[in-house]
């Protein structure tokens, strides 16, 4: 099997588009600071679990954690992380997923509430914000049932795993997500296709 990631997709709250649409697709941190909200109930909320969905203003809904409750996550962490810490990991990141599969399984999580489904052309966004790219062999949102094992080594930097594959030696295996530390801007020639779904 190719290595190659060809399309990768982002599934994203209707309500949020307005606010997509002009600051493109940005981290939690990152929408913390688009919010103003302050230095010490930002690290709070950053390190803590988000049990329901959060309105940080109209146009910014910040989705639940449902799926990685503390109790469940820590029994999984490695390399001696707490849930406040892989909490705090994750929400650094911009995700996306490489299997429409997956991406269903998110929609079905989100209900009744209106989504828009984002297609990228990964060889494009690779190109261009390569250097700020990881990937995941697993759903790293997810502790539920027999979460996999998740450590400092789990979020493996795009250009490594390109050159070496994953540590057990399955290169070919694509990864789960592909994930940025950077905004993702929302449009030609990245984005290919934008749909209600």
């Amino acid at each position: 099997m190719s290595t190659t990631i060809r399309k990768v997709f982002h599934l994203a709250e209707a309500s949020n588009l307005p606010s997509i649409l002009e600051h493109g697709l940005l981290s939690t941190r990152r929408l913390f600071d688009l919010a103003c909200i302050s230095e010490k109930e930002r690290t709070e909320r950053l390190r803590g679990h988000r049990k329901e969905n959060q309105q940080l203003s109209q146009s910014i809904l910040i989705r639940d954690q449902k799926p990685m409750p503390p109790s469940a996550l820590e029994r999984a962490l490695e390399d001696g992380l707490t849930p406040g810490d892989w909490y705090a990991l994750l929400n650094d990141f911009v995700f996306f997923w490489l299997d429409e599969s997956r991406m269903e399984r998110q929609r079905h999580a989100c209900g009744d509430r209106p989504q828009v489904l984002l297609t990228f052309d990964a060889p494009t966004l690779l190109e261009k914000y390569g250097t700020d790219a990881f990937v995941s062999p697993i759903n790293s949102g997810n502790a539920r049932r027999k979460p996999a094992r998740r450590g400092l080594s789990t979020l493996m930097p795009y250009g490594t795993w390109l050159a070496n594959g994953w540590p057990a030696g399955t290169r070919h295996r694509l990864p789960a997500e592909l994930l940025f530390r950077s905004a993702i801007p929302v449009q030609a020639p990245y984005l290919v296709e934008m749909r209600d779904v």
